[in-house]
């Protein structure tokens, strides 16, 4: 029994959007042959991937959200986590590819808490790092404001933001 849900442009925001498990949609029609192919697949992916929600919509149904995604040719599968599109497959590609697929989008946003713990952490750890390199170089261009109490006093909290970057590193490999 395939548990892929029937989506339309009225359901799309709650189903898709404000789902809290990653979802692919499959934009088909019942005139293309290739969708017919693909949609086996998704029924099988849906029955094995509880964590993972998978979504069809008509696009002759559905033009507004087929027109919001710029949907020109099917079959196209989109990807979707917290609410944005993450990434998509376009056409009709085999069960492994699109298996694949799944399994990257599941590793980049997980679904249990611990996951998704340490998602968070990685990403806050890595912007940052980033961060903390381009304050950096802004500290040695900022010649005119060296010397100020603005100036000691962001680089004291650039400095404390960096030590606790360090420690959230340390405790995102223990988990």
């Amino acid at each position: 029994m395939s548990n892929v849900v029937e989506v339309s442009d009225k359901t799309f925001e709650e189903e898709v959007m404000k789902s809290d498990a990653p979802t692919e949609v499959d934009f088909w029609a019942p005139w293309c042959g290739p969708c017919k192919m693909v949609s086996p697949i998704y029924d099988k992916l849906s029955e094995e991937y509880q964590d993972f929600k998978f979504c069809k919509m008509n696009v002759d149904e559905n033009p507004q959200t087929a027109m919001q995604y710029q949907i020109m040719s099917i079959p196209m599968q989109m990807f979707f986590a917290g609410g944005e599109k993450v990434d998509e497959l376009l056409g009709a590609v085999p069960e492994q590819s699109i298996r694949s697929k799944v399994d990257e989008v599941l590793q980049k946003f997980p679904t249990d808490e611990k996951g998704k713990l340490k998602s968070i952490l990685s990403s806050w750890v890595d912007h940052n790092t980033q961060d903390s390199a381009k304050f950096k170089k802004w500290t040695q261009e900022a010649q005119e404001l060296k010397d100020t109490q603005l100036y000691n006093n962001l680089t004291q909290i650039a400095q404390e933001i960096d030590e606790a970057n360090g420690k959230l590193s340390q405790l995102l490999k223990e988990l």
